[in-house]
């Protein structure tokens, strides 16, 4: 009699390991292209794509390479955002190393190295590998940036 309960316990252990795991594929892929997305608005440093990457709260965090200080809170990382469009006539940002990703309930975070590409307004060019640093948290079933740092390393 035990032999039959213990052989369905195993399968129903194993059916929520599964469960579990495609679940926590299914959210790094979705953290995945999330970061997909802010590099694809990174680009064109446009508003209407970055805002919906967000949360829109006092508790996100920016710290980009230019940056002398950090960005707290919603309003301080849009004019960050604002203040970078004002800045770069053309940027373009893709992955080069990573994103290496961990999730952990409604949390993830990331790190990778991109390459940033662009010119200023003023005419200064720029290719500088960035290394990278995200913070997502899931909120209604969407990854939403809380935190991105972003500084140069060396080639």
């Amino acid at each position: 009699m035990m032999r039959p309960i213990g052989i369905i316990l195993a399968i129903i252990a194993a059916s929520l390991t599964a469960s579990a795991s495609a679940q926590q594929q299914s959210d790094i892929d979705a953290v995945k292209a999330a970061i997909v997305a802010y590099h694809a608005a990174v680009g064109p440093l446009s508003g209407s794509k970055m805002d919906p990457l967000w949360a829109h709260d006092a508790t996100v965090i920016l710290l980009n390479p230019r940056d002398k200080k950090i960005s707290v809170g919603w309003d301080a990382v849009k004019k960050n955002w604002e203040d970078a469009g004002n800045f770069w006539s053309e940027l373009k940002v893709t992955q080069a190393d990573g994103p290496y990703i961990q999730v952990k309930g409604d949390v993830a975070w990331s790190m990778g190295i991109a390459n940033a590409v662009g010119k200023s307004k003023a005419g200064a060019a720029i290719n500088a590998p960035t290394a990278e640093t995200d913070v997502f948290e899931k909120r209604s079933g969407k990854w939403l940036l809380v935190s991105h740092t972003a500084w140069r390393v060396s080639e």
